[in-house]
């Protein structure tokens, strides 16, 4: 008997940790127009070294149409998304009668999407992979080698990764704050 009422307490407090998890606004693009240039953001990187990747017009041309049937399908997957966390939210609303099993397939269905939102991306970096040519590839990955090594520098020189300076300047604000 006790061992079935400590069980449905842990269990009863998973859920609740569980369903909390779906109420946290989430950290990253949280506005759809920034969810639509994160689709299209590969886009206008080689538009504007189009040049320099030596990328050609039917090539950007099919990037584009891959790019925007992709964000189009990803959209409707979020909405989708969206629909099935309202109705997570509503079976876990009348907490004197939670049904388990719905709940279950509903957090099921959630995360189905998210891996199908995850593999929508994956499918689409390697659909653009195929159109480019190895050359680009090899240019692309140098690009992305120096802009990655240039943000660092910039994080570096404005003290992101001096440990322990940030907190020596808050210390010594704090006391400037408090005299």
């Amino acid at each position: 008997m006790k061992k079935t009422i400590t069980l449905s307490i842990i269990l009863s407090f998973i859920l609740l940790l569980s369903a909390s998890a779906f109420a946290q606004p989430q950290r990253m693009m949280r506005s759809p127009r920034m969810r639509e240039q994160a689709c299209t953001g590969i886009l206008r990187f080689l538009k504007a070294n189009q040049q320099e990747l030596k990328i050609e017009d039917s090539q950007l041309a099919k990037v584009q149409d891959l790019v925007f049937s992709s964000a189009k399908k990803m959209i409707q997957m979020r909405d989708e998304a969206s629909l099935q966390r309202l109705e997570l939210q509503k079976l876990l609303q009348d907490k004197e009668n939670l049904d388990y099993g719905k709940i279950k397939a509903a957090l099921a269905k959630t995360s189905n999407i998210r891996q199908e939102l995850f593999l929508e991306r994956i499918k689409l970096r390697d659909q653009i992979d195929k159109i480019l040519t190895p050359e680009q590839k090899e240019a692309l990955k140098a690009m992305s080698r120096d802009r990655l090594g240039k943000r660092g520098q910039f994080m570096r020189e404005r003290g992101f990764f001096r440990r322990g300076e940030r907190l020596e300047r808050w210390r010594k604000w704090r006391e400037e704050q408090g005299k």
